[in-house]
């Protein structure tokens, strides 16, 4: 074999490889929550609630939000300095700021991001989700997604936060996070695994916090779900690199015997 078509055999198993690698498809719509129906420009409280004289809207584009207290958040900075647009009011003399974050900081992955109560006796509880369609019965989803504990400024007393999320009639929790009072966790990132059991699956955040009577607030961002490879296609990927590899070697020899 001539040296040229080695290395036209190397270019050809280079993008092979280059195929194999690529970045997985992320099969959430809006995933990263920069998208509204309302082209909105300040937080803004969504989903089924129709309370007061203010009616939730599901605004999140491509997601649903429950009847609890659910807000989006177009960036940190209005987190913690703008009233939502809330069944609840806005600025009222008996509880001001009481759409506010406590010391909420940006997240370099993205900027928009939905809060989600965790109060769970009065019927507020807060969840977002979605359907995912075209899934292979059997295959392996990964859950991807940032998520932190805060509390609104209306309220002051440590708390504590955790998501529950589901995948169809699966479900995995994340830790039980400590909040001290007047204060934001950080932001975490975590993934779970899911065995699709079904074509289509509802995708769902549950926030889930103590004490009872304060709002513990979840902040939910960045999310994605990916097919995870199975290890017959692995496997190929790993023959493609060691194909390469005898490849080159097979190349250098050819040109070494050439030039002596």
């Amino acid at each position: 074999m001539k040296f040229k078509t080695l290395c036209v055999a190397m270019l050809l198993a280079a993008g092979g490889i280059g195929v194999a690698c690529a970045t997985p498809t992320n099969l959430v719509s809006n995933g990263d929550f920069s998208q509204t129906t309302t082209n909105a420009t300040a937080p803004w409280q969504f989903g089924t609630s129709n309370q007061n004289s203010f009616q939730s809207q599901q605004i999140v584009t491509g997601w649903t939000g429950n009847d609890g207290y659910n807000i989006w958040y177009n960036n940190a900075s209005d987190a913690v300095n703008v009233e939502a647009h809330s069944t609840w009011g806005q600025g009222s003399s008996a509880d001001t700021h009481k759409e506010m974050l406590w010391a909420v900081t940006a997240n370099p992955n993205f900027t928009s991001f939905v809060g989600l109560d965790g109060e769970q006796t009065s019927g507020v509880q807060g969840s977002i989700g979605q359907t995912l369609d075209n899934l292979t019965v059997g295959a392996t989803y990964k859950v991807n997604f940032w998520w932190g504990a805060s509390q609104m400024k209306s309220r002051t007393g440590d708390t504590t936060e955790q998501l529950q999320v589901s995948f169809g009639n699966q479900t995995q929790s994340t830790a039980v996070e400590s909040n001290p009072s007047e204060s934001f966790s950080g932001w975490w990132q975590q993934s779970f695994t899911f065995v699709a059991d079904s074509s289509s699956a509802f995708l769902n955040f549950l926030s889930v916090g103590t004490p009872a009577g304060y709002p513990p607030f979840v902040l939910l961002g960045g999310v994605s779900v990916t097919h995870v490879p199975e290890p017959s296609a692995l496997g190929m990927f790993g023959g493609g690199l060691l194909g390469l590899g005898l490849l080159i070697v097979l190349a250098r020899r050819r040109r070494l015997s050439e030039e002596a």
